[in-house]
């Protein structure tokens, strides 16, 4: 992205935001300097800014720092802005009601794919995700089913120069992943076949805005052992099912 116009504190109050994980949901004042590579006296700065703001909160007792209620304030705005989650929420749970696997929502942003929603199955081997967060694009079934119907250009401006392999089932090659890439949108669903992690298989397939773009995409995750060859018919036509009719709640007309 073209830097021009960009300001390089709110740059830097991003980063410290960005600090922060499900795995790191508190750092000291050292930690978020260290990892950005900013002095403390900088770094104190732009954390008692968020801190004024709602954005950050600090514990009195251990000094370390949080992400702030305002972010869930946002966080919440942006959640019942989106309309489709609302529409798709009853297909989704209906799916998980009927195979008992994970069900996820998700739609396409640059390379990587946000889930939006989710119902995830009650058995004690499952995928567990949390709503906001980020898998890339190219190795998992949602993600594939929205690149899918995007034009080859975008899709291998969007690729790094080396693609990263998660399992042996990874499609590296570019050539190759566009080939599949071709096949799922003649298919109308996509594939995981452990290709982000071993022994996870998912099926997802496209949801069509009013504008005939495939904004959005649903998938089943579980694992391999319980989805296979027997079941992955069954699973595709529930899938393709769900996904045509929230694409006509959307205004998608073929």
């Amino acid at each position: 992205m073209n830097s021009k116009g960009r300001v390089q504190s709110i740059d830097r109050a991003i980063a410290v935001l960005n600090c922060f994980s499900l795995k790191r949901q508190e750092l000291r004042l050292t930690e978020i300097a260290d990892e950005l590579d900013l002095n403390k006296s900088t770094a104190h700065g732009i954390i008692t800014t968020l801190k004024y703001h709602g954005l950050i909160d600090q514990d009195e007792e251990s000094q370390k720092y949080r992400l702030g209620l305002k972010l869930l304030e946002l966080g919440g705005i942006v959640k019942e802005s989106i309309g489709i989650r609302e529409i798709a929420k009853p297909y989704i749970d209906e799916i998980r009601s009927k195979l008992e696997e994970t069900v996820h929502l998700g739609t396409l942003d640059k390379k990587e794919v946000v889930y939006l929603e989710k119902a995830e199955s009650h058995q004690s081997m499952r995928i567990v995700t949390t709503i906001g967060s980020r898998m890339p694009a190219y190795c998992t079934g949602i993600g594939k089913a929205m690149l899918a119907y995007v034009d080859e250009q975008t899709v291998l401006d969007l690729l790094p120069d080396e693609i990263e392999r998660f399992t042996p089932n990874t499609i590296t090659d570019k050539n190759q992943l566009i080939e599949e890439l071709k096949k799922i949108r003649d298919q109308g669903y996509s594939l995981d076949n452990q290709e982000h992690d071993l022994g996870l298989t998912c099926v997802g397939a496209p949801i069509f805005d009013n504008l005939g773009n495939a904004s959005y995409g649903i998938s089943v995750s579980g694992p391999s052992i319980r989805i296979t060859e027997d079941r992955i018919k069954e699973i595709i036509t529930i899938v393709k099912d769900a996904a045509d009719k929230i694409s006509r709640e959307l205004g998608y007309c073929e």
